[in-house]
């Protein structure tokens, strides 16, 4: 059975399908927490990938910690059934460790609907668990002395089924942290702008970038005058995009500005400001272009 699950889990193709859909999650769940749609931000496979690693790391580590300290009481087992086979321990073992796999495969369900984030992540944990837990008793059971062994084909059927459903609760458990994770990178997202890398644009022409905490100035040269914008943050960089969003960005009135970053006209500074030491001595107050209007006053 482990062999089979390696087999699955190790190829190529099928753990970058899970990444992915792991990434995907996360980011989905955060985007919809902020107000916006994962799709606008045109994330590659590599993006989501990267973003499936804190959701995954967990998983492979609590599985290998629950099959060494199987394979720790599975020694155990054995020593008595050699040196002491009326052990009282053993016996129970023997008789009542179905039992223990029921009632934690019914804890893991009930677990499941505390509103807890952590229950929400373990709960298929537990299950799968539980299963396992409960193929070991059928095993101990049929292997002692007196029991009926399965025939080649219902062990073969056992275990294959017992594999797949310990998949689908490790995957179910993956998918539940990146939920989690998702809406608390949401949650804490306003607290957090102000460590995220600031950004400064200068542009040819303005881009009429308008939020809370966005100031916009103009700076005077020999060629050209450039429109100066600050008070941005960094949000993502994603498929030759800059996700920006404003120093006073709340979940009650949010901006998201898109724009490209290799765009000619356009030059990025990313700054850090930590004490707001910077001033802009060159920069004004953008001249207002009437012209328009009183084009418009003329007309009757």
């Amino acid at each position: 059975m482990v062999k089979a699950l390696l087999a699955v889990v190790a190829n190529v193709s099928v753990l970058t399908a899970l990444l992915v859909y792991f990434g995907w999650v996360r980011a989905d769940r955060m985007s919809l927490a902020l107000g916006a749609d994962e799709a606008i931000f045109g994330m590659t496979v590599d993006d989501y990938v990267r973003r499936s690693i804190r959701s995954v790391f967990w998983i492979p580590v609590v599985a290998a910690g629950v099959g060494l300290l199987w394979v720790w009481a599975d020694h155990r087992l054995r020593l008595l059934r050699r040196d002491e086979p009326s052990s009282s321990v053993l016996e129970w073992t023997e008789r009542w460790l179905w039992l223990v796999a029921v009632m934690l495969f019914v804890l893991g369900v009930a677990v499941g609907w505390i509103n807890d984030p952590w229950a929400f992540r373990l709960s298929p944990l537990v299950c799968a668990t539980a299963l396992l837990l409960l193929l070991y008793s059928v095993h101990l059971r049929s292997t002692r002395s007196g029991g009926l062994p399965f025939t080649p084909l219902a062990d073969g059927v056992l275990r294959g089924a017992v594999a797949l459903l310990v998949a689908v609760g490790l995957f179910w458990s993956a998918a539940n942290f990146a939920v989690v994770e998702g809406d608390e990178l949401a949650r804490e997202y306003e607290s957090r702008i102000s460590t995220l890398p600031g950004v400064e644009i200068s542009s040819a022409r303005p881009l009429d970038l308008r939020a809370p905490g966005v100031v916009e100035t103009c700076i005077s040269t020999d060629a050209e005058l450039r429109h100066h914008y600050s008070g941005l943050r960094l949000m993502e960089s994603t498929n030759g995009r800059y996700f920006l969003v404003s120093d006073e960005w709340s979940p009650r009135y949010g901006v998201i500005f898109v724009l490209p970053a290799d765009a000619e006209d356009l030059r990025f500074a990313f700054v850090r400001d930590l004490d707001g030491l910077r001033t802009d001595t060159a920069a004004t107050e953008c001249p207002t272009d009437t012209s328009t209007i009183e084009e418009a006053d003329d007309v009757p």
